[in-house]
């Protein structure tokens, strides 16, 4: 077989970079991750070496951090208003874009206040008391930036509403039960109220969270109450109030053609509820659910294709209905597309443990080493992948169970299964099969053999990866340009085995690339599966890997399992003349805070609990 030429481009492939959601990322000619901040290459070497240098000696200093770029967060704002101008224009919709970030994907201020700097207009959503409180405060000299107030209210949020209202600010009340239209007429003046029917999305879509969607969703109004909740408001006078119906679809909505039939759905109510007597209605909130491309095997234009989807289907419904209707302003609350790419985590390697013994010196008793010769013969004869099932499979069967014949014997079977288990995927490529996907297998000979220990908690950086099994890429920063050795699992300091993240996305090709020691890169269709790839292992230990798209959620749902708390926080800037600052804004946290958080407070521990050198 000739061996292909490894590239750069072809490492850009396989990790995904420089295209998609991932276009603020590439490689260099030498093989290193680098950020691509309009035109200008930051290598993350270079920004992981200036912060040791400026803060090694920190209070707080771990070889992990968080590193945020707010400005990231103005490019999406900007270039999703952009997407859905294109798409009003290119059919001659005559509504209006409002956009709006709900804050619960990341209160941050880092993260808020660059919303806010985007853009004059755009506005902001709350889900609680808290969250309205935050964005009263934010926004306390720009009142007239629109607040959308979401999620379950009783007396108490009602009040705070009421007193924003009188202050100046510019709210929305959601309506999201008949209980709380009965609170709401009791506790507002028709004049003074402007209210979102908030209705349960019947359509059903395929996303991450498509479960939240239809009528068992747990948010809005199911179509009996919503006609409940008409007709009380029109005979106490706020019929004229309602202005806005809002229903989310779900969230990481990747099946992107249901956004056309969304928009359809939701005119088709838009122009019942007119017709009920709702004159004043003249928006339509779409909610959020734009996906974020983390496999980058999206199209490049994910976002405009979103928004001219669900502008073509209000446009085609308000045809349908002999435009009788105005056509509505749509209103988009989307978190997760405005803030994901801003966030990434940089996890500094501390050692890698090997599950097999390394080649060198090896012993094995004549009769293990007549089997595994017997064996090995097999599988290089092996014709199908059906038969190398069988043939691994007898072996497990004979080797792999429990035995209690001592540590010499079982260093023999680790020796001799690595070996076979090379040869097995050896085989595999000499084949050359249309498909690599087997069931069946007692040990899967696709599983990597190297365990990478991270100085960080997944529970605290990524918990969605525990939660929800959310995908996050995983790269890392250096020996890109050569063909990856290996792949690897890289898990966390936690005493915890969900404490690890090994997904990898193969991306497609019409040929399938192997790693040196030939294991899968890609697929012929495009798959999740197990191993991140690394150029050489030996230069692992020290180095860093990214996990990139971590700036939706993560911050907000974080856990401090096993004590072990925030990492640092690092923001990184481009100023106007192409020179990048870097700003410690926070060390890790302390064991000391940790511990009073759970009730130690008198514990004194300056020192955060992340691994040192």
């Amino acid at each position: 077989m000739v061996e292909e030429t490894w590239s750069v481009d072809k490492s850009r492939l396989v990790y995904g970079v420089n295209r998609n959601d991932l276009n603020f990322l590439d490689i260099t000619e030498d093989g290193d991750l680098c950020l691509q901040l309009r035109g200008k290459n930051i290598t993350f070497n270079e920004v992981i070496k200036r912060i040791k240098e400026m803060n090694g000696a920190s209070p707080g200093y771990a070889s992990s951090f968080t590193l945020r770029i707010p400005q990231l967060v103005t490019y999406q704002v900007k270039k999703l208003k952009a997407a859905f101008h294109r798409a009003m224009e290119e059919i001659d919709y005559g509504g209006k874009f409002i956009g709006i970030y709900p804050v619960k994907v990341n209160q941050r201020k880092d993260c808020v206040t660059a919303v806010l700097r985007s853009d004059s207009v755009y506005g902001l959503e709350a889900g609680t008391k808290a969250e309205l409180l935050l964005i009263k405060k934010v926004i306390e000299s720009e009142k007239h930036r629109p607040i959308v107030c979401n999620g379950a209210k009783d007396p108490k949020y009602l009040k705070l509403i009421r007193d924003c209202i009188k202050e100046g600010y510019n709210i929305a009340i959601s309506v999201e039960s008949v209980h709380e239209s009965r609170l709401i007429v009791k506790k507002f003046k028709p004049e003074q109220t402007n209210l979102v029917l908030r209705i349960k999305p019947y359509l059903s879509v395929e996303g991450h969270w498509s479960h939240s969607t239809g009528r068992d969703s747990k948010f809005g109004l199911s179509i009996h109450d919503l006609y409940d909740v008409v007709e009380l408001l029109k005979q106490t006078g706020f019929g004229d109030s309602v202005q806005t119906i809002l229903a989310h679809a779900g969230s990481q909505i990747t099946e992107i053609e249901s956004f056309e039939r969304f928009g359809r759905l939701l005119t088709k109510l838009y122009a019942e509820l007119r017709d009920l007597g709702l004159s004043n209605l003249e928006t339509i909130d779409f909610g959020g659910g734009l996906a974020i491309d983390y496999t980058s095997s999206h199209g490049s234009d994910l976002m405009y294709r979103y928004a001219k989807l669900l502008v073509s289907g209000v446009k085609a419904q308000l045809s349908e209905l002999h435009d009788k209707y105005p056509p509505p302003n749509i209103m988009i609350e989307s978190g997760r597309g405005v803030t994901a790419l801003s966030t990434m985590v940089v996890v500094e390697a501390l050692e890698v443990r090997s599950i097999f013994p390394l080649p060198g010196d090896r012993y094995v008793s004549e009769t293990t080493e007549d089997d595994e010769q017997k064996t090995l013969d097999r599988i290089k004869n092996a014709p199908s992948l059906k038969e190398i099932k069988g043939i691994w499979n007898s072996f497990h069967e004979k080797y792999g169970g429990l035995n209690l014949a001592g540590m010499k014997f079982i260093m023999e079977q680790e020796m001799v299964t690595g070996s076979l288990e090379d040869a097995v995927r050896a085989r595999l490529v000499e084949l050359n099969l249309k498909s690599y996907e087997v069931d069946g297998l007692v040990r899967s000979f696709w599983h990597p053999e190297h365990i990478v220990i991270g100085n960080f908690s997944v529970f605290n950086s990524i918990a969605d990866h525990v939660m929800v099994k959310q995908h996050f890429p995983v790269i890392p920063v250096q020996d890109l340009h050569v063909k990856p050795q290996t792949t690897v699992r890289l898990v966390d300091i936690t005493c915890d085995s969900d404490g690890e993240i090994a997904q990898f996305y193969r991306p497609q090709t019409n040929k399938v690339w192997f790693a040196e020691d030939n294991r899968l890169l890609t697929t012929l269709e495009g798959k999740m599966g197990e191993g991140i790839p690394v150029g050489s292992l030996q230069n692992v230990p020290g180095s860093c890997f990214v996990l990139a798209l971590t700036g939706a959620y993560q911050d907000a749902i974080e856990m401090d399992h096993n004590l072990l708390g925030d990492l640092p926080d690092v923001e990184l800037y481009l100023q106007d003349d192409g020179e990048w600052v870097v700003s410690w804004v926070t060390g890790a946290e302390s064991i000391e805070h940790l511990l009073k958080d759970v009730g130690y407070a008198d514990i004194d521990a300056d020192e955060d609990p992340y691994m040192w050198d």
